[in-house]
Protein backbone atom coordinates (compact mmCIF):
# COMPACT_ATOMS: atom_id res chain seq x y z
CA UNK A 1 0.00 0.00 0.00
CA UNK A 2 2.87 2.36 0.78
CA UNK A 3 4.32 1.92 -2.73
CA UNK A 4 0.92 2.46 -4.35
CA UNK A 5 0.36 5.69 -2.40
CA UNK A 6 3.79 6.90 -3.41
CA UNK A 7 3.19 5.98 -7.04
CA UNK A 8 -0.17 7.75 -7.17
CA UNK A 9 1.11 10.87 -5.39
CA UNK A 10 4.16 11.15 -7.66
CA UNK A 11 2.02 10.62 -10.77
CA UNK A 12 -0.53 13.27 -9.84
CA UNK A 13 2.12 15.76 -8.74
CA UNK A 14 4.20 15.51 -11.90
CA UNK A 15 1.08 15.42 -14.04
CA UNK A 16 0.20 18.83 -12.65
CA UNK A 17 3.61 20.20 -13.64
CA UNK A 18 4.47 18.65 -16.96
CA UNK A 19 3.35 16.56 -19.89
CA UNK A 20 2.48 12.90 -20.12
CA UNK A 21 5.85 11.92 -21.64
CA UNK A 22 7.79 13.48 -18.76
CA UNK A 23 5.67 11.67 -16.18
CA UNK A 24 6.04 8.36 -17.95
CA UNK A 25 9.79 8.82 -18.29
CA UNK A 26 10.09 9.56 -14.56
CA UNK A 27 8.03 6.51 -13.59
CA UNK A 28 9.91 4.23 -15.97
CA UNK A 29 13.27 5.42 -14.63
CA UNK A 30 12.30 4.86 -10.99
CA UNK A 31 11.51 1.14 -10.73
CA UNK A 32 11.33 1.22 -6.93
CA UNK A 33 7.88 2.84 -6.97
CA UNK A 34 6.19 -0.17 -8.58
CA UNK A 35 4.14 -2.65 -6.60
CA UNK A 36 5.55 -6.15 -6.43
CA UNK A 37 3.30 -9.05 -7.30
CA UNK A 38 5.51 -11.55 -5.45
CA UNK A 39 5.87 -12.16 -1.73
CA UNK A 40 9.53 -12.58 -0.90
CA UNK A 41 11.40 -14.03 2.06
CA UNK A 42 10.65 -11.89 5.10
CA UNK A 43 13.74 -12.81 7.13
CA UNK A 44 16.62 -10.40 7.50
CA UNK A 45 19.52 -11.49 5.30
CA UNK A 46 21.86 -11.63 8.31
CA UNK A 47 19.48 -14.00 10.11
CA UNK A 48 19.77 -16.63 7.39
CA UNK A 49 23.49 -16.49 6.72
CA UNK A 50 23.91 -13.61 4.27
CA UNK A 51 26.46 -10.83 4.70
CA UNK A 52 26.01 -7.39 3.16
CA UNK A 53 29.08 -5.90 1.50
CA UNK A 54 30.02 -3.01 -0.75
CA UNK A 55 32.39 -3.06 -3.69
CA UNK A 56 33.74 -0.04 -5.55
CA UNK A 57 35.25 -0.16 -9.01
CA UNK A 58 38.99 0.28 -9.47
CA UNK A 59 38.48 2.01 -12.81
CA UNK A 60 35.34 4.15 -12.30
CA UNK A 61 33.53 5.92 -9.47
CA UNK A 62 30.81 3.26 -9.40
CA UNK A 63 30.01 1.22 -6.30
CA UNK A 64 27.67 -1.70 -5.78
CA UNK A 65 26.04 -3.19 -2.68
CA UNK A 66 25.60 -6.96 -2.55
CA UNK A 67 24.81 -9.94 -0.37
CA UNK A 68 27.11 -12.91 -0.18
CA UNK A 69 27.00 -16.31 1.49
CA UNK A 70 28.91 -19.57 1.51
CA UNK A 71 27.46 -23.01 0.72
CA UNK A 72 25.55 -24.90 3.39
CA UNK A 73 27.59 -27.69 4.94
CA UNK A 74 25.76 -30.95 5.56
CA UNK A 75 27.88 -31.63 8.65
CA UNK A 76 26.37 -28.56 10.33
CA UNK A 77 22.78 -29.87 10.02
CA UNK A 78 21.02 -32.70 11.80
CA UNK A 79 19.62 -35.46 9.60
CA UNK A 80 16.06 -34.35 10.38
CA UNK A 81 16.64 -30.70 9.45
CA UNK A 82 16.32 -28.97 6.08
CA UNK A 83 16.47 -25.65 4.28
CA UNK A 84 13.32 -24.39 2.64
CA UNK A 85 11.91 -21.52 0.64
CA UNK A 86 8.44 -20.52 -0.45
CA UNK A 87 7.38 -17.79 -2.89
CA UNK A 88 3.84 -16.76 -3.74
CA UNK A 89 3.39 -14.84 -6.98
CA UNK A 90 0.52 -13.68 -9.16
CA UNK A 91 0.41 -12.32 -12.70
CA UNK A 92 -0.44 -13.33 -16.27
CA UNK A 93 -3.85 -14.43 -14.89
CA UNK A 94 -2.24 -17.22 -12.88
CA UNK A 95 -1.31 -17.65 -9.24
CA UNK A 96 1.72 -19.69 -8.22
CA UNK A 97 3.18 -20.90 -4.95
CA UNK A 98 6.70 -22.15 -5.57
CA UNK A 99 8.38 -24.06 -2.76
CA UNK A 100 11.28 -26.43 -2.35
CA UNK A 101 12.77 -28.22 0.66
CA UNK A 102 16.31 -29.59 0.67
CA UNK A 103 17.73 -32.00 3.24
CA UNK A 104 21.43 -32.34 4.17
CA UNK A 105 21.84 -35.58 2.22
CA UNK A 106 21.23 -33.57 -0.99
CA UNK A 107 23.74 -30.78 -0.19
CA UNK A 108 27.09 -30.05 -1.86
CA UNK A 109 26.60 -31.84 -5.16
CA UNK A 110 28.14 -28.96 -7.13
CA UNK A 111 30.89 -26.40 -6.62
CA UNK A 112 31.61 -22.88 -7.79
CA UNK A 113 29.86 -19.51 -7.56
CA UNK A 114 26.39 -18.32 -8.53
CA UNK A 115 25.93 -14.61 -9.27
CA UNK A 116 22.20 -13.84 -8.98
CA UNK A 117 20.64 -10.78 -10.64
CA UNK A 118 17.14 -9.51 -9.88
CA UNK A 119 14.71 -7.96 -12.35
CA UNK A 120 13.17 -4.53 -12.86
CA UNK A 121 11.77 -3.12 -9.61
CA UNK A 122 13.46 -5.82 -7.52
CA UNK A 123 16.46 -5.85 -5.21
CA UNK A 124 19.13 -8.21 -3.97
CA UNK A 125 16.76 -9.47 -1.26
CA UNK A 126 14.33 -10.66 -3.95
CA UNK A 127 16.85 -13.29 -5.04
CA UNK A 128 17.52 -14.78 -1.61
CA UNK A 129 15.21 -17.75 -2.25
CA UNK A 130 17.16 -18.65 -5.38
CA UNK A 131 20.36 -18.16 -3.43
CA UNK A 132 19.21 -20.68 -0.81
CA UNK A 133 18.88 -23.26 -3.56
CA UNK A 134 22.38 -22.63 -4.94
CA UNK A 135 23.90 -22.62 -1.45
CA UNK A 136 22.35 -26.04 -0.86
CA UNK A 137 23.84 -27.25 -4.14
CA UNK A 138 27.26 -26.33 -2.76
CA UNK A 139 27.92 -22.96 -4.37
CA UNK A 140 28.99 -19.58 -3.06
CA UNK A 141 26.45 -16.87 -3.90
CA UNK A 142 26.72 -13.18 -4.73
CA UNK A 143 23.54 -11.06 -5.05
CA UNK A 144 23.97 -7.38 -6.02
CA UNK A 145 21.52 -4.52 -6.31
CA UNK A 146 21.41 -3.47 -9.94
CA UNK A 147 21.87 0.26 -10.56
CA UNK A 148 18.84 2.31 -9.51
CA UNK A 149 17.46 -0.50 -7.30
CA UNK A 150 17.56 -1.36 -3.61
CA UNK A 151 20.47 0.34 -1.86
CA UNK A 152 22.22 1.32 -5.07
CA UNK A 153 23.30 4.95 -5.29
CA UNK A 154 23.93 4.73 -9.03
CA UNK A 155 21.48 6.02 -11.63
CA UNK A 156 19.10 3.56 -13.27
CA UNK A 157 20.48 2.41 -16.64
CA UNK A 158 18.11 -0.37 -17.75
CA UNK A 159 20.61 -3.08 -16.64
CA UNK A 160 22.94 -2.21 -19.52
CA UNK A 161 26.04 -0.94 -17.67
CA UNK A 162 26.46 -3.11 -14.57
CA UNK A 163 28.55 -5.82 -16.21
CA UNK A 164 31.73 -3.75 -15.93
CA UNK A 165 31.75 -3.44 -12.16
CA UNK A 166 30.38 -6.97 -11.73
CA UNK A 167 33.27 -8.29 -13.79
CA UNK A 168 35.65 -6.56 -11.38
CA UNK A 169 33.73 -7.92 -8.38
CA UNK A 170 33.97 -11.47 -9.73
CA UNK A 171 37.69 -11.07 -10.40
CA UNK A 172 38.26 -10.14 -6.77
CA UNK A 173 35.80 -12.65 -5.30
CA UNK A 174 37.22 -15.62 -7.23
CA UNK A 175 40.87 -14.72 -6.59
CA UNK A 176 41.47 -17.26 -3.80
CA UNK A 177 38.94 -19.94 -4.76
CA UNK A 178 40.16 -23.34 -5.89
CA UNK A 179 37.01 -24.00 -7.95
CA UNK A 180 36.11 -20.76 -9.67
CA UNK A 181 33.47 -21.97 -12.12
CA UNK A 182 30.78 -19.32 -12.16
CA UNK A 183 27.20 -19.36 -13.38
CA UNK A 184 25.33 -16.06 -13.62
CA UNK A 185 21.58 -16.29 -13.01
CA UNK A 186 19.42 -13.38 -14.19
CA UNK A 187 15.68 -12.86 -13.88
CA UNK A 188 13.80 -10.59 -16.31
CA UNK A 189 15.84 -7.39 -16.73
CA UNK A 190 18.64 -9.04 -14.75
CA UNK A 191 18.95 -11.51 -17.63
CA UNK A 192 20.20 -8.63 -19.79
CA UNK A 193 23.09 -8.01 -17.39
CA UNK A 194 23.67 -11.77 -17.27
CA UNK A 195 23.91 -11.93 -21.08
CA UNK A 196 26.39 -9.03 -21.07
CA UNK A 197 28.54 -11.00 -18.61
CA UNK A 198 28.82 -13.96 -20.99
CA UNK A 199 31.83 -12.17 -22.49
CA UNK A 200 33.57 -12.11 -19.09
CA UNK A 201 36.51 -14.43 -18.54
CA UNK A 202 35.14 -15.04 -15.03
CA UNK A 203 31.74 -16.36 -16.19
CA UNK A 204 31.35 -19.91 -17.50
CA UNK A 205 27.60 -20.17 -18.12
CA UNK A 206 24.28 -18.40 -17.61
CA UNK A 207 20.74 -19.22 -16.56
CA UNK A 208 18.21 -16.71 -17.90
CA UNK A 209 14.85 -16.76 -16.12
CA UNK A 210 12.03 -15.09 -18.07
CA UNK A 211 14.54 -12.79 -19.81
CA UNK A 212 13.38 -9.35 -20.80
CA UNK A 213 12.54 -8.52 -24.39
CA UNK A 214 14.15 -5.48 -25.99
CA UNK A 215 12.90 -2.61 -23.86
CA UNK A 216 10.75 -0.81 -26.42
CA UNK A 217 8.84 -4.10 -26.86
CA UNK A 218 8.84 -5.02 -23.17
CA UNK A 219 7.52 -1.63 -22.06
CA UNK A 220 4.29 -2.08 -24.00
CA UNK A 221 3.62 -5.30 -22.09
CA UNK A 222 5.08 -4.16 -18.78
CA UNK A 223 2.92 -1.14 -18.03
CA UNK A 224 -0.43 -2.98 -18.33
CA UNK A 225 1.07 -5.87 -16.35
CA UNK A 226 2.39 -3.77 -13.47
CA UNK A 227 0.02 -0.81 -13.40
CA UNK A 228 -3.21 -0.69 -15.42
CA UNK A 229 -3.74 2.84 -14.04
CA UNK A 230 -0.53 4.17 -15.54
CA UNK A 231 -1.10 2.19 -18.72
CA UNK A 232 -4.41 4.01 -19.16
CA UNK A 233 -2.64 7.38 -18.94
CA UNK A 234 0.43 6.55 -21.01
CA UNK A 235 -0.61 3.97 -23.61
CA UNK A 236 -0.64 6.32 -26.60
CA UNK A 237 2.69 7.90 -25.55
CA UNK A 238 4.65 4.75 -24.74
CA UNK A 239 7.15 5.07 -27.62
CA UNK A 240 7.93 8.68 -26.71
CA UNK A 241 8.21 7.74 -23.03
CA UNK A 242 10.67 4.93 -23.76
CA UNK A 243 12.76 7.17 -26.03
CA UNK A 244 12.93 9.98 -23.46
CA UNK A 245 13.71 7.68 -20.53
CA UNK A 246 16.48 5.94 -22.42
CA UNK A 247 17.91 9.20 -23.76
CA UNK A 248 18.09 10.60 -20.23
CA UNK A 249 19.80 7.41 -19.03
CA UNK A 250 22.31 7.48 -21.90
CA UNK A 251 21.14 4.08 -23.14
CA UNK A 252 20.18 2.92 -26.64
CA UNK A 253 17.43 0.48 -27.56
CA UNK A 254 20.06 -1.80 -29.09
CA UNK A 255 21.78 -2.14 -25.71
CA UNK A 256 18.62 -3.66 -24.22
CA UNK A 257 18.38 -6.37 -26.89
CA UNK A 258 19.94 -9.61 -25.69
CA UNK A 259 19.07 -11.68 -28.79
CA UNK A 260 22.37 -10.94 -30.62
CA UNK A 261 24.35 -11.84 -27.51
CA UNK A 262 22.62 -15.21 -27.20
CA UNK A 263 22.99 -15.90 -30.90
CA UNK A 264 26.74 -15.28 -30.74
CA UNK A 265 27.66 -16.67 -27.30
CA UNK A 266 30.22 -19.45 -27.07
CA UNK A 267 29.16 -20.38 -23.53
CA UNK A 268 26.31 -22.59 -22.30
CA UNK A 269 23.02 -20.83 -21.58
CA UNK A 270 19.82 -22.21 -20.08
CA UNK A 271 16.85 -20.04 -21.12
CA UNK A 272 13.63 -20.58 -19.18
CA UNK A 273 10.24 -19.13 -20.16
CA UNK A 274 6.60 -19.73 -19.32
CA UNK A 275 3.87 -20.40 -21.85
CA UNK A 276 1.65 -17.69 -20.29
CA UNK A 277 4.25 -14.98 -19.67
CA UNK A 278 3.55 -11.95 -21.88
CA UNK A 279 6.74 -10.22 -20.68
CA UNK A 280 9.01 -13.01 -21.89
CA UNK A 281 7.09 -15.10 -24.45
CA UNK A 282 8.91 -18.16 -25.84
CA UNK A 283 8.15 -17.07 -29.41
CA UNK A 284 10.28 -13.94 -28.96
CA UNK A 285 13.38 -16.12 -28.59
CA UNK A 286 12.60 -18.50 -31.46
CA UNK A 287 15.17 -16.82 -33.72
CA UNK A 288 18.03 -18.03 -31.50
CA UNK A 289 19.55 -21.03 -33.28
CA UNK A 290 22.60 -21.58 -31.10
CA UNK A 291 23.17 -25.15 -29.93
CA UNK A 292 24.72 -23.82 -26.72
CA UNK A 293 21.42 -22.15 -25.77
CA UNK A 294 19.02 -24.69 -24.28
CA UNK A 295 15.41 -23.51 -24.08
CA UNK A 296 12.84 -24.79 -21.60
CA UNK A 297 9.22 -23.68 -21.31
CA UNK A 298 7.38 -24.15 -18.02
CA UNK A 299 3.60 -24.34 -17.97
CA UNK A 300 1.29 -21.76 -16.35
CA UNK A 301 3.97 -19.84 -14.47
CA UNK A 302 3.71 -16.11 -13.82
CA UNK A 303 6.65 -13.87 -14.67
CA UNK A 304 7.73 -13.37 -11.05
CA UNK A 305 7.37 -17.03 -10.11
CA UNK A 306 10.23 -17.88 -12.47
CA UNK A 307 12.68 -16.29 -10.03
CA UNK A 308 12.75 -19.58 -8.09
CA UNK A 309 12.60 -23.30 -8.74
CA UNK A 310 10.24 -25.91 -7.30
CA UNK A 311 11.08 -29.60 -6.84
CA UNK A 312 10.10 -30.40 -10.43
CA UNK A 313 12.02 -27.47 -11.91
CA UNK A 314 15.29 -28.47 -10.24
CA UNK A 315 15.40 -31.74 -12.17
CA UNK A 316 15.84 -29.75 -15.39
CA UNK A 317 18.18 -27.22 -13.79
CA UNK A 318 20.53 -29.84 -12.37
CA UNK A 319 20.49 -31.93 -15.52
CA UNK A 320 21.75 -28.86 -17.36
CA UNK A 321 24.30 -27.94 -14.66
CA UNK A 322 25.88 -31.38 -14.98
CA UNK A 323 26.46 -30.87 -18.71
CA UNK A 324 28.80 -27.92 -18.26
Amino acid sequence: MENFTKLLAVTLYIFSLSGCTSIGSYVMSNPGIYLSEAQFIKAKPSDIGFKKQKFCSFSTTQCITYLTAEPYQAAEFSQESSVYYNLHATGNNVENTISHRMTPDTFNRFEGTALLLHGYGGSKEAMMASAIYFRALGMNVIIPDLFGHGESTEAFVFATKEHGILNELLAESLLNQTNNQTVVVGHSMGALTASNLLSSEYVDAAILLAPMMSFEVAAKEYLPYKSPLLSHFFHSEIDNIVNQAMFEAGVTIQETNLLPKLTETKKPVLLINSDVDSLSPPAYFSSIQNELVKKITFNARSHSSLMVFDRDDVIEIEKWLITW
